[in-house]
């Protein structure tokens, strides 16, 4: 009989490891099905996300290139019927894996081609940061306006700390 009970018990004790080690196993499957699903989900956007990274990296070029910041403002002056008086830059700010390129600017036309110029700015090809902006009277008095805008565009680090 204590044979019996000592067999029984340790049967009992055996299931009782097997349902736990069960129980292991299903909440492993829990997290992997759930680790699937995501991982899924985040396939399904794998396009978009390209997308958005391209859009990024084509906001932050890879060199300062003055010469195509200046000529886009001027492009955007045209676009908005303002004039880009007076330009100037400041000097370079590194930041953790871009650089910050500080200038300002000084347009000249109507309030409406300012503001077109500004939301011209915030929806361009490069990234523009504009920090400042002072309105005051044209050189022919209103209704031309004159604004000086305090801003900054960015552009990828090429030193080495900047790779690693």
């Amino acid at each position: 009989m204590a044979c019996m009970i000592f067999l029984l018990y340790n049967q009992t004790s055996t299931l009782q490891e097997a349902r736990a080690q069960v129980e292991q196993e299903e909440f492993a499957l829990q997290q992997e099905e759930a680790r699937l699903l995501n991982l899924i989900a985040l396939s399904k956007q794998a396009p978009e996300l390209e997308e958005r990274k391209a859009r990024a990296e084509a906001l932050l070029p890879p060199l300062p290139k003055e010469n195509t910041l200046l000529t886009g403002m001027q492009d955007l002056g045209v676009e908005s019927k303002t004039d880009l008086l007076e330009v100037s830059f400041g000097e370079r700010i590194p930041q953790q894996g871009y650089d910050e390129m500080p200038l300002n600017l000084t347009f000249e036309g109507r309030y409406h081609g300012l503001l077109k110029l500004l939301d011209n700015l915030q929806n361009w090809q490069r990234n523009v940061r504009i920090d400042e902006v002072k309105i005051g009277e044209g050189e022919e008095g209103y209704p031309q306006v004159k604004a000086d805008l305090t801003a900054a565009a960015f552009y990828k680090q090429q030193r080495e700390e900047a790779q690693q």
